[in-house]
């Protein structure tokens, strides 16, 4: 992954922490994810390296696009928590 502050970017937005904050308990920040997918359109090359680093998965079928739905995986989001020094939730928890 050459460029990773592109890829945390991507992964950032597929769960929604571009938009809403972490928050701070007993001195450590947390997230937990409104959301976690993210619709590519044709150009899904970087999240097909994600999906190779076993960050990311994807449906099976093509969406209206043209590209695929991704989501992150919880070794993603364990790798994006270190990334930003922040624990991110599994949607499901």
């Amino acid at each position: 992954m050459e460029n990773i502050n592109h890829y945390i970017e991507l992964a950032k937005h597929c769960i929604g922490l571009d938009r809403k904050k972490p928050y701070i308990r007993h001195g450590k920040k947390f997230y937990r994810p409104y959301r976690n997918f993210f619709a590519t359109g044709k150009n899904y090359e970087d999240w097909e390296t994600m999906k190779d680093a076993g960050y990311a998965d994807r449906d099976k079928e093509k969406n209206q696009h043209g590209g695929y739905t991704y989501w992150l995986t919880r070794a993603g989001l364990d790798w994006l928590g270190d990334q930003l020094g922040i624990y991110i939730h599994d949607e499901a928890d």
